[in-house]
């Protein structure tokens, strides 16, 4: 099979594209033919070094892609083979993710991809649907309890206004820049759009709320929000933050948020127990099924361009998912 992988650790210019075997499924897995494959900031990072030492000799990245199950294992029924399907944790615990031909999982990690959904579509999911529906699980909403969204223009914030509305909540989506991010978060559902190049992001939270604040934060950027966090969340409410580039060392000034009793929760989706991951991807199926979500491809590589997918991945911020097509 075609593969892209690498066996040390540097920038993109260690990927190697070529020839690998073809795996074969063992207990419990099936085997499937990737038709496309979505690059994640992770897989970036953990090839350069900022996730620990390499893991395996070689490493085949990738968490999500999507294809068809063209084998089984033992224990798995051989009537899934023809299923569309999309795959999510491809590379974890093991050396060959989703950047391959094929790829073999858990029968688990392979969830049924319907006719309306594209494979394209299918590899955007994974790691950015299931780390923003555990980010706004994680403070137990209730329908009608108002939350906030920052980097709604992001992929895994833009997920999270998505899946936020499919909860029956109600959405401040903050985005910085441009009017096309803006129109990305409404279009995801967003009540109320705040660009922070532009609003006092405190003071609508606090009008939109009756100043009761949000039931809970889902924040791309810790170190540039908490100095006002503890004003915006409500009393018994959570901050679930999954990022903190701008300040990767914040000082946290405790006292407010222990007075309202606010929880600030890591959100980082490879270490949630699995019963809680099981719960999550059934609502993102769910959603999925239901026609529920919006997918944003930002660019196309073929397998041969993976460096660039790379390279494209690290440069900036991408306005939707970016997919290697097989």
């Amino acid at each position: 099979m075609q593969a892209a992988w690498y066996e040390a650790l540097g920038s993109a210019d260690v990927i190697r594209v070529g020839e690998l075997p073809t795996p074969q499924p063992q207990a419990g897995q099936v085997r499937v033919r990737l038709h496309a494959h979505g690059v994640n900031p992770t897989d970036w990072k953990r090839r350069e070094g900022q996730r620990g030492q390499m893991p395996f000799p070689r490493v085949i990245p990738g968490y999500d892609g999507a294809g068809v199950v063209d084998a089984t294992g033992p224990g798995v029924a051989p009537a899934l083979i023809g299923r569309r399907v999309w795959v999510w944790e491809g590379a974890h615990n093991k050396w060959d993710g989703t950047a391959a031909e094929f790829t073999c999982v858990d029968a688990s990690r392979a969830l049924p991809l319907p006719d309306h959904s594209s494979f394209e579509e299918g590899a955007c999911m994974g790691v950015p649907t299931m780390t923003a529906c555990h980010a706004l699980m994680l403070s137990e909403p209730q329908a009608g309890d108002w939350v906030l969204i920052t980097g709604a223009a992001g992929v895994v914030c833009n997920y999270a206004v998505q899946l936020a509305k499919r909860m029956g909540l109600q959405v401040i989506a903050v985005v910085r820049g441009e009017a096309e991010k803006e129109q990305d978060a409404a279009r995801a559902g967003a009540d109320l759009v705040l660009n922070s190049d532009r609003d006092d992001i405190a003071d609508a939270v606090l009008s939109a709320t009756a100043g009761r604040g949000v039931r809970c934060m889902v924040d791309v950027d810790l170190g540039a929000h908490l100095g006002f966090a503890a004003r915006i969340v409500a009393v018994n409410g959570t901050v679930a933050s999954f990022g903190t580039a701008s300040n990767p060392k914040p000082v946290l000034d405790w006292t407010p948020f222990m007075n309202r009793n606010i929880r600030l929760c890591g959100v980082g989706i490879f270490s949630v127990p699995e019963a809680r991951k099981q719960a999550v991807v059934r609502f993102v199926q769910d959603a999925l099924l239901a026609g529920h979500l919006w997918h944003r491809v930002d660019r196309r590589f073929a397998l041969a361009q993976f460096a660039d997918a790379h390279r494209h991945q690290a440069s900036g911020r991408p306005r939707g998912k970016i997919i290697v097509t097989m």
